[in-house]
Parts: C-alpha cells; structure tokens; sequence
C-alpha cells in the first residue's frame, strides 16, 4: 500500500534503494527472505513519506535512524512523521545506526517479537472470507447458476463474512471456438491455448461470463465487481514451460496481489475472478480456475479467516463416483493417504484435494468440496466434505 504516494516520493524511494546505509543492509539480509514467510519492501513510499522498510501484511514499519535524527528539529519532523503514519493504522519500530551495529541479535529479537505479537493480533481480530470457486459445469446450466449465485448472495454479510467467487469457463469457449472454426486441442485434459483460443477465452471468461455473473449477484443485492488477473496486477503469472508439451498461453501464477483484493474487500465489494492473468509484460494468459482460488486463498489468508470452497455438480468427495449417498464427510491428510493408497478416490478429484492441502498447509483454515447450489449447508458443515489438518 502506497497510501497516495506521489511520482516524486516514488523516483526518491528508486534513488534510495540505490543507496542504503550499511545498517540498513544488515537488517535487509534478515528480513529480506524470513522464518515468518512476510514480504518486507525496502525504501517503501507511504503518503508523503519513505520508509527503511515495511510489510503490508502486519502494517508493519520499521526505522534506521542515523546521528542526523538526534538533532531538535529532526526529531519534531520524526514526531509528526510517526503520528502521520500511525493515523494510517501502521505500526512503527525505530533503531539507531549504532544498535545496529553493536547490538544486532537484540535488534532482530526486538523485531522477531513485534512480528509475533502482531500476528497474534491478526489471528485474534481476523474476519471470516469465503473463497468460493464455482465449477464449469454449474455456469453451462442457467437454472443451477441462477439458484448457487442466489445462496452465495445471502452468505456475503457482515455477519456471515465477506466474499470472493472464482469462475472457470465452462463449454461456451469450446462451443464458440468450433462456430469460429478454431480447432481445439487437449492434452492430458488440459487446453492447449493459441493465440486464437487466448482471444475466444478472454471474450468469454474475462467478458460474457464474468459480467453475467456480477450482473446477477447485483440482483441479488451483493456489490460485486469482475476482475481478470490483469486488474490491478492482481494476479501475476508465466507461460507455462513443460520438457515436451508445448501449452501455448498457458499460465502458472507467480503471484496473486494481496492487497488489491483486500482494497475491494475493505470497500464492501465482492470481486469476481475470471481465469485470464499476465506477465507484466503484455501477455495475457489462460490459468486454472482452481489454481487461481487456491493461491487467492493462501494470498489472503494472512489478512482474513479463510475458508476455501470448491463448488461443483457433485454432493461432495464420494467413495463411488456413481453413488451420490457416498460423500466422505470429513478428510484430513492421514485418510487422505489411505484412501489414495487404496485407490477409492476418483482421480479426477486428487487435484483438487492436492491444492486443498497445499492451502491448508499455508494459512488456510478449511476447505470444503460439495454442491454449489448447498453452499450455506457446506459453510455450516451440514453438506459436502471438510478438508483440515485436524
């Protein structure tokens, strides 16, 4: 977060990572890449001001200050500086040149403790957020779409929490690639995206899609705004490289920007994620619906209570594909194991609860797989199947 930092304050803070005092590089070394797993940025522009270093994360600043800030009038300019950004909610720890020096596994203590007690504040006063990601095949039926949006509608309340709902394609872009003559191929079932599939998928994942959706969640009363991953830079990708298939414009994510999603979170907005991201560099890319919610998920989950949501046809993870009585309540990584060790799990379900692990394993507090039209019964535990740690 900038804060309303302008050009100026922006090539300042350019020039100052250029030069960084010998202090500052001594606490850059520790944070830089950490045992807490936080993005720090260094020489960060916030407002009117540049900071040594900040992580948005925890809101947290921290300050190396030289010999100059002993002086009078220096110290009345850190003063309002200090009571300026801590109007802005963040929080600040200061450090002289010479602790630094003399004192350093103090100082890092200090900020290791700071670190610690802010994250139990987060965890203490974190508000709930459904990250819901919605499977083709309910967007290829009218009814269904029209029946799941209106449930996702009545969950997104200040009561119940806030929201975020991640759409894939569905047939429309295969149905609409054939009309236009553009053959279509698939590998492993994975689409292989050519320039002209990238056009056909971004019109209909990013364009018809994602607007249909948000048009009905506003008739359903829930402010919602569609996004691709290019918005905002909200999600960063690659072209993904494979020794022996060549998958075009395919993208693996890199990033997801946290603090865009939680900008139209704070705003009381539900952001729609259709599944076209870039390289920053003027590529747009075709990415996996459930990838982009899965990294959605661990991306927000510092800032929110994270429930992940996987909502399809299926009544949940079934023991019988052909038996929809069978649905296996509750998983956790031992029954997990055992149950593809014993082969009663559907394959097509592993990726799934391959990337519902992986977001547990990264902050995420739950995931639930089952019915898109059962959404409120899946949140309360009454339908579907609960993925944890426990």
């Amino acid at each position: 977060m900038y804060y309303g930092a302008g050009p100026l304050i922006f090539q300042r803070a350019e020039e100052l990572r250029n030069t960084m005092t010998s202090a500052e590089k001594i606490i850059w070394k520790h944070i830089h890449i950490n045992e807490w797993k936080l993005k720090f940025r260094r020489q960060h522009p916030i407002s009117n001001y540049i900071v040594d270093f900040y992580c948005h994360q925890l809101k947290l600043v921290i300050e190396i200050d030289g010999d100059i800030h002993d002086l009078e009038e220096v110290k009345r300019n850190d003063k309002e500086r200090e009571e300026a950004l801590k109007s802005l909610g963040l929080h600040i720890i200061r450090f002289k040149n010479e602790e630094v020096y003399k004192k350093a596994n103090a100082v890092l203590q200090k900020i290791d403790e700071t670190i610690q007690q802010l994250q139990r504040s987060s965890r203490e006063n974190k508000k709930p957020l459904y990250v819901v990601k919605i499977g083709g095949n309910i967007i290829d039926d009218d009814s269904k779409l029209k029946s799941f949006l209106k449930s996702f509608a009545t969950i997104i309340t200040p009561l119940q929490g806030m929201g975020v709902l991640i759409h894939g394609g569905g047939k429309l872009a295969t149905r609409l690639a054939e009309q236009m003559n553009v053959p279509q191929q698939m590998v492993d079932g994975r689409r292989i995206t050519d320039a002209e599939t990238l056009k056909i998928a971004t019109m209909v994942y990013a364009g018809y899609i994602n607007k249909n959706i948000v048009a009905q969640l506003q008739a359903n009363g829930c402010n919602a705004v569609g996004v691709s991953g290019a918005d905002g830079n909200a999600i960063l990708a690659h072209k993904r490289v494979h020794a022996t298939i060549n998958y075009g414009f395919a993208g693996d994510i890199d990033e997801v920007n946290a603090s865009f999603f939680q900008n139209l979170l704070q705003q009381n907005l539900t952001p729609v994620i259709a599944p076209i991201t870039h390289d920053q560099k003027g590529q747009l890319l075709n990415t996996n619906a459930d990838t982009i919610a899965q990294e959605t998920a661990k991306a927000l989950s510092s800032f929110y209570d994270v429930q992940l949501i996987y909502s399809f046809e299926k009544d949940g993870v079934l023991l019988d594909v052909n038996d929809a009585a069978s649905v296996i309540k509750k998983i956790n990584a031992d029954y997990y194991k055992e149950l593809k060790t014993e082969g009663k799990i559907f394959a097509g379900m592993i990726p799934k609860l391959d990337n519902a692990f992986t977001a547990l394993n990264s902050g995420v507090k739950k995931v639930i797989i089952g019915k898109a039209e059962e959404i409120g019964q899946l949140i309360q535990g009454e339908k579907g199947t609960s993925i944890t740690n426990e």
